[in-house]
């Protein structure tokens, strides 16, 4: 007799787990869509802004976020203009001086041992660039408010 009610109530059991799941999974879906909503309409902001971050000690950090519109459509002009070497897989001996978020590209940026170029590589992307002493010093001081050397 107990052998029968165990038999009933296993898949009933079952059944009750399968459906308090699905509803969890539809709250989930829910949640999940009003996320790509949330995230959608931050990366439209995030588009007009150009984040510069700078290698310590403890990992990268912030030092700057280009929000003038002047100071943006220098950089990105830079570097659209550039002439990229393509197909390029570059080693440095150190991780980058500085990291630049331009949705959707990751760009690091060296400073060459000599102080008067700037070394940019496209990450994922296999570009690289040795960016002329003149053009160098103009996106240094861009992204860093600093002059170069």
């Amino acid at each position: 007799m107990i052998k029968g009610k165990n038999s009933f109530a296993i898949p009933l059991l079952i059944g009750l787990i399968t459906l308090v799941g699905c509803s969890a999974s539809d709250i989930e879906n829910d949640q999940l869509v009003e996320t790509k909503k949330t995230v959608q309409d931050t990366t439209i902001t995030d588009d007009m802004l150009i984040t510069v971050e700078e290698r310590t000690d403890d990992g990268y950090k912030t030092v700057k976020v280009l929000e003038n519109s002047f100071e943006m459509k220098k950089v990105e002009e830079i570097l659209e203009n550039a002439n990229w070497e393509e197909n390029v897989f570059v080693s440095m001996t150190t991780p980058p001086e500085y990291r630049l978020r331009i949705n959707p590209s990751n760009y690091a940026v060296w400073v060459t041992p000599n102080g008067d170029r700037l070394e940019i590589v496209i990450e994922g992307e296999a570009k690289y660039i040795k960016l002329p002493e003149k053009v160098s010093e103009t996106l240094f001081e861009l992204i860093t408010d600093d002059k170069l050397n």
